[in-house]
């Protein structure tokens, strides 16, 4: 290697050293040394002038030609890189012309690079195209590229979901279940949220038939439970009713939904939702689970004392008492602060003001 190198460099330099002699001869030329007659100089001169123009016109041809074959060059390989960009940029926001070229590219056997291909795989889930899906699955095996079973389901269960086909969105998850819980547990919230909020009933059924599943199978009420929140937690009458029917027909879910308590007191309390708190104290209360029964009280004191309602703090207080579950040093301070100070509530919110705490036990 090193010799072929050698030796393409000498030819390199002898072509640019006789370039450079012929431009020395023409240049510095001279037919003898003797000092010529004065009509024979000038003869040689305007031979010369002949010589060095000619010359110089060649030169700045071939220089003309050489610079326009570049920039051509460089031009073309500009416009195909462009061309690509574009292609590629198009795919992202044209779904259909992403599945054109899919097409063309399975047809043609044209190799995509894998880490592009993930990123097309991530687009066409989003849009929930299935028949993208099924290409880029058909492309990796073209191209020997590895794609796990589980991570190419998870996709086709997302695109699934778009298209609304929540049976077989629940049957990928239920599949998957075993393999990777932590990951079908992370997803499954947002899921159920938008089932039982913007979805029909009988969304909501597909959805407590997975949930029932996965409970009696794998013994995890996890979601069970995170389909009960969002039914107790519904405007809707008939969903509070099957969120009670939960909870009776399945005794170990309430030691479930108490761990929940801490985070679904402040969700509602950022919402105002006092009655659905005054609610879940009740299920507390009826299944003896005082702790938690408790945390939501003094949450319940401490949202009246940032509003400065003596009265409502005073309820909480006395009901406290009579349970003994008294709230803490500072919150009883508080209360003493508030009573002799004798300030009137603010009218932050008039409807939660206007909501007198009754004991509803």
């Amino acid at each position: 290697m090193n010799c072929i190198r050698i030796r393409s460099f000498a030819k390199v330099n002898l072509k640019y050293e006789s370039t450079a002699g012929l431009f020395t001869k023409l240049i510095f030329h001279k037919t003898t040394l003797v000092v010529p007659a004065k009509e024979e100089l000038l003869n040689n001169s305007i031979k010369n002038y002949h010589y060095d123009a000619f010359d110089a016109f060649t030169n700045a041809l071939v220089q003309e030609k050489t610079n326009k074959w570049r920039y051509n060059t460089f031009a073309e390989h500009n416009k195909i890189a462009k061309i690509k960009s574009n292609t590629i940029s198009k795919t992202y926001h044209d779904i259909d012309y992403l599945i054109t070229y899919l097409q063309q590219s399975l047809k043609r056997s044209h190799r995509i690079n894998k880490l592009l291909l993930g990123k097309f795989m991530i687009t066409v889930s989003k849009h929930g195209r299935i028949d993208g899906l099924n290409i880029i699955d058909q492309l990796c095996d073209l191209y020997e590229y590895r794609v796990t079973e589980s991570k190419l389901k998870m996709y086709y269960a997302e695109a699934y979901w778009v298209n609304g086909n929540l049976k077989k969105m629940f049957e990928i998850l239920e599949w998957f279940y075993p393999i990777h819980s932590t990951k079908v547990l992370h997803i499954i919230d947002p899921i159920i949220c938008n089932i039982v909020k913007s979805q029909g009933e009988a969304s909501v059924v597909m959805a407590l038939n997975f949930v029932n599943t996965i409970m009696n199978k794998y013994s995890d009420f996890y979601p069970i439970s995170v389909l009960w929140k969002y039914l107790f937690t519904s405007e809707l009458y008939n969903d509070n009713i099957e969120a009670e029917r939960l909870v009776q027909t399945n005794s170990q879910l309430i030691d479930q939904i108490q761990y929940m308590v801490p985070t679904i007191t402040r969700d509602l309390i950022k919402i105002n939702k006092i009655e659905h708190i005054y609610k879940l104290m009740t299920l507390m209360l009826k299944y003896n689970r005082m702790e938690s029964y408790k945390w939501i009280l003094r949450h319940l004191f401490n949202y009246y004392y940032i509003m400065q309602n003596v009265r409502q703090c005073k309820e909480i207080m006395k009901h406290s008492i009579e349970l003994n579950i008294p709230l803490t040093n500072i919150q009883q301070s508080q209360l003493i602060n508030m009573v002799f100070k004798n300030k009137q509530p603010k009218q932050i919110n008039k409807d939660v003001t206007t909501t007198i705490f009754k004991l509803m036990f």
